[in-house]
């Protein structure tokens, strides 16, 4: 107990399972749109280990995206992190509330490690044969152009579970809510600037420009996770 603090209190999440299975909605509103779905296992009372794949194909973003600009394109993706929960679910000085709680609930701070893989292929171009009449010719053939990209970020979150005031109980419902920052290193394999200029790729994009190049990377989002 806190000296001259009204609620001290720990809450537990009661169900036995140590997995949390997650769904990742926002995934679907990035450029690189994937179809993603994670896995938390609880590996103590404050850790815990998650694994996420997602795939995605040509005409999945919800927002539109530079990959609809070639023949075809898919998205391949992965994360995975180590989780430390901090113990502390809600904690207010001013109205004297110091609520703790165990994992999967309340906040946490982790290490992350991403992968993602985009194969794209750009559409033969056509050229002439100088000859009267001129005679239309393939002269690249269709590109395939892979961009590996792989990074890591700090993460800081919060976990919350749906709470039934009736039966004074957690749901098995889950939200997971966090941000973080970090760095990628970005690779682009068979790309060639003198067959396209320009792809009118996004901000910071080319499938162009061959070699590797290190950017900051930003992680914000949301998961919704059941207890399985």
């Amino acid at each position: 107990m806190i000296p001259g603090w009204c609620q001290d209190s720990t809450l537990v999440y009661s169900h036995p399972s140590r997995f949390i299975l997650k769904l990742a909605p926002l995934s679907l509103l990035d450029q690189d749109a994937t179809v993603q779905a994670g896995l938390e296992y609880l590996t103590g009372q404050r850790t815990a280990v998650q694994a996420e794949v997602g795939y995605g194909w040509q005409k999945l973003p919800v927002l539109g995206s530079d990959l609809r600009r070639f023949a075809a394109a898919e998205v391949w993706r992965g994360r995975a992190e180590v989780r430390f929960y901090s113990g502390r679910y809600r904690t207010s000085a001013k109205r004297r509330i110091a609520i703790r709680s165990h994992a999967p609930l309340g906040n946490y701070w982790a290490i992350e490690g991403l992968f993602k893989q985009i194969n794209v292929q750009k559409a033969a171009q056509l050229g002439w044969i100088d000859v009267n009449p001129p005679i239309p010719t393939d002269i690249t053939g269709p590109q395939f152009v892979r961009r590996y990209i792989v990074g890591a970020h700090i993460k800081f979150g919060r976990q919350f579970a749906f709470y039934d005031p009736q039966r004074r109980l957690f749901s098995r419902t889950l939200l997971d809510i966090y941000w973080g920052f970090g760095a990628r290193l970005i690779t682009n394999q068979g790309a060639s600037p003198t067959t396209d200029e320009s792809c009118g790729c996004g901000i910071g994009r080319s499938f162009t420009s061959r070699g590797t190049s290190i950017a900051p990377s930003l992680s914000l989002g949301l998961k919704l996770g059941f207890a399985l």
